[in-house]
């Protein structure tokens, strides 16, 4: 029998019920993506960083790949996890590895709901490019945790399409599925980050950047800068116009970014978005 389309009230509250009743589990970061991130936060040596990651052989040896990639090539080719820990420094190492987990975390046979999660996979790192560029040079942050911040932003939606493809299995359209995610990712997403023990800073992200009006003083906080980068990447799409109450948003002024100018279209951005996509879409 086919399914019933989807009410999107209906479905929310059940989602909610079924997390609250821990029915429903929030997705678990991979166990060596845990290690990696107690290891850097811990300040561990690249040495003991490049043990852990060797544990797994396929992600130490994308990351050997990363490491000889255009993003990060040098003189000499790097041919070891080691080398390559050290090339892309531990934070970049952090953020690598929990992207690549990441993108392993949502399997599906629909077509409808695989389109979506690239979509947003797609949207999470251009975020994150943006995110990273940024942050480049502001005092009190640094720009690979801003680029970490970007692809965690969206993380809600992982448990959204995982319920839906256990539920709805027929019906389904880009439309509705957009329409779910935005409602309720952001909620969503603050439990996950709470759930894996991320910083408090990280934690505000999901729910923090789809707050037009916060304003949270005049230091500029990785909220800010995943939130300038989320709209950045919607007027790059032509998804939102700029108009005279977006350029005068909090974010923009204390990032000091005229809303006229779109970061993706910047020639160099927008390779460098290029770069991390090609590496984080394995």
């Amino acid at each position: 029998m086919q399914a019933a389309q989807i009410n999107a009230t209906e479905f929310a509250i059940d989602l909610r019920e079924e997390i609250a009743a821990k029915r429903i589990r929030l997705p678990t970061l991979p166990e060596v993506a845990l290690r990696v991130k107690a290891a850097v936060e811990g300040e561990s040596s690249a040495h003991e960083i490049a043990s852990l990651v060797a544990q797994d052989i396929a992600l130490s040896g994308r990351l050997v790949q990363v490491a000889n990639s255009p993003l990060y090539r040098g003189a000499a080719e790097v041919d070891s996890i080691q080398v390559a820990v050290t090339r892309l420094g531990t934070k970049m190492v952090k953020s690598f590895v929990i992207g690549l987990t990441l993108r392993q975390m949502f399997n599906t046979s629909s077509g409808v709901l695989a389109d979506a999660f690239r979509k947003i996979w797609r949207k999470s790192i251009q975020v994150a490019a943006v995110s990273q560029i940024l942050a480049e040079g502001l005092p009190g942050i640094d720009p690979e945790e801003a680029m970490l911040g970007g692809l965690l932003y969206n993380i809600g939606a992982l448990p959204i399409l995982t319920h839906l493809d256990e539920t709805h299995t027929d019906n389904l359209n880009a439309a509705a599925i957009q329409d779910l995610v935005e409602q309720l990712a952001p909620e969503i997403g603050t439990q996950i980050l709470n759930s894996w023990k991320f910083s408090p800073e990280l934690v505000a992200i999901p729910e923090g950047c789809h707050d037009l009006d916060r304003d949270a003083g005049p230091q500029v906080d990785y909220v800010d800068i995943v939130c300038a980068s989320r709209l950045q990447y919607m007027m790059s799409e032509g998804l939102i116009d700029v108009t005279e109450e977006l350029s005068h948003l909090s974010v923009f002024e204390k990032l000091g970014i005229n809303v006229e100018v779109v970061v993706l279209e910047d020639e160099s951005t927008a390779a460098w978005a290029s770069q991390i996509q090609d590496t984080l879409n394995c």
